[in-house]
Formats: structure tokens, sequence, C-alpha cells
């Protein structure tokens, strides 16, 4: 499967469709700072079904660049 890759604010998202046996796709997703250190892997138990490649890649892109954005606000919060 083709891997893909992103950038958003500073960080790259990775996203690589896999298609489990039952012939649904679902993404596996790794959020990594510029830096190189890995921010995140999303965990396989919260992943939903697609039934095309294109929509898990997307929800893939999605869930990373929300992951990026509340990291980012977790940071900058005073309290």
């Amino acid at each position: 499967m083709q891997t893909h890759v992103f950038e958003h604010r500073g960080y790259e998202i990775v996203v690589q469709p896999e298609q489990n046996a039952y012939g649904a796709w679902q993404a596996k997703v790794s959020v990594r700072h510029a830096d190189g250190t890995v921010a995140e892997f999303r965990p396989d138990t919260v992943q939903p079904e697609w039934l095309a490649q294109e929509e898990a890649v997307r929800d893939g892109i999605e869930w990373g660049m929300r992951f990026v954005d509340h990291k980012l606000e977790e940071s900058h919060d005073p309290t």
C-alpha cells in the first residue's frame, strides 16, 4: 500500500491505508515532529473502517491534524 505523508504546523503526518480481512480499509497513522521524534501512533482499537482506501487516507489525515492542533493548544495553555 502507498504511504501518504503530509506536513501540518511543523509536524509530519504519515498515513498508510490497509485493508483488513473483511475488505474494509483502515489507516495506520503516525505523527512526528520536524525534529524527528515520534509524537504519537494512532491506537488500533479506535480506528473506523471505510469502504474505500481514499476515505481511510482522508480520515487518517484529519485525525493527525486534530492531534497536532490539540497538542499545540495544550502547549500554549497557561493553566
